[in-house]
């Protein structure tokens, strides 16, 4: 028997794993940074905004609850959902872990580049704060401020979170 490929489920199984990577690895910014000024939910995923630069151990973090989230996705997409997206694998431990693994490392290797490169011009504070939230709200993104988030648009702004999404669109 050999290896056969469902290119339609192969796509499918893609974009959950993506998606489940993605989620896992915004929702590690959502539920423990303290500067966390507002998160949002769009077309394209979800988003995170903070004042301050994340402590490593929040960035090594979002690492290992993407990776754990798209590992175990791939694993059942690839190893126990029916039918298949590729049937006929071996179960094998090496086979296992290779199909695992390497998309995983990929995906990783990936964002981690992309913090690399937002390290190289960092941008945080009012500036952060302004250039993320016109970018999101110019994608669709529905944004939720935290309470750190409205006091930061009353101090700064003199703004309600309404008030300053509407100043943004203008």
């Amino acid at each position: 028997m050999g290896i056969h490929i469902n290119p339609f489920y192969l796509v499918l199984a893609a974009l959950v794993c993506l998606l489940a990577y993605h989620v896992a690895y915004r929702l590690a910014v959502i539920l423990r940074d303290p500067s966390l000024v507002y998160w949002g939910v769009g077309p394209l995923g979800m988003t995170a905004v903070t004042l301050r630069r994340p402590r490593a151990l929040l960035r090594l973090s979002q690492f290992i609850y993407g990776a754990m989230a798209m590992a175990s996705a791939l694993y059942l997409t690839i190893f126990v959902a029916r039918p298949a997206p590729v049937a006929g694998l071996a179960r094998d431990g090496v086979t296992v872990a290779l199909v695992v693994l390497a998309p995983v490392a990929v995906v990783t290797l990936v964002a981690l580049a992309a913090q690399l490169r937002a390290r190289r011009y960092p941008l945080w504070g009012e500036a952060r704060v302004l250039s993320a939230a016109q970018r999101s709200l110019a994608l669709g993104f529905l944004l939720f401020f935290t309470p750190l988030g409205r006091a930061f648009l009353h101090d700064r702004f003199n703004a309600t979170p309404s008030e300053f999404i509407q100043i943004i669109r203008s």
